[in-house]
């Protein structure tokens, strides 16, 4: 797919907004943290399917009544858009397993809601195929930070 001079704020934006009635159905709350005016080069089909993947895996794992973070900086020449839920958190087995296809984990889903275990090996296709790459930071307890990193333009 041709690779588009993407606006970041606005394709983050778009997908939170779809995602909020999810949310709400578990009274949870999506906060955007946008950055300053950001553009990158992706497609932007394939980038609202990463950031759909995450955040929707963010109220997926994370109890009733709980904030998700989504923010979007821009450090140094790469783009980053990061989800963060207060979810269960990962132990290191988990997060060694994240992105394999047909990832089965411990944690589980909050809402009795299905997950394939494809989601994350996607993610980690469409944003390596994008020049990027994608990492998670948790601890257990701690919620789960999923991180994306993109080349800037």
């Amino acid at each position: 797919a041709p690779a588009d001079r993407a606006r970041g704020p606005e394709l983050v934006a778009g997908v939170v907004a779809a995602q909020r009635p999810h949310a709400a159905a578990k009274q949870q709350q999506i906060t955007l943290e946008p950055a300053g005016p950001v553009t990158v080069q992706v497609d932007p089909g394939a980038m609202v399917q990463v950031i759909e993947n995450l955040v929707s895996n963010a109220v997926k794992y994370s109890p009733a009544g709980k904030e998700i973070v989504v923010r979007l900086s821009r450090p140094a020449d790469r783009v980053r858009v990061e989800v963060c839920d207060q979810g269960p958190g990962l132990n290191a087995e988990d997060q060694r397993k994240l992105f394999g296809k047909f990832a089965r984990l411990s944690a589980k889903p909050t809402g009795g809601e299905h997950s394939t275990g494809l989601g994350l090996s996607i993610v980690k296709k469409l944003v390596e195929a994008m020049h990027g790459r994608v990492w998670c930071e948790s601890d257990p307890g701690q919620g789960a930070r999923f991180i994306v990193e993109l080349p800037a333009t």
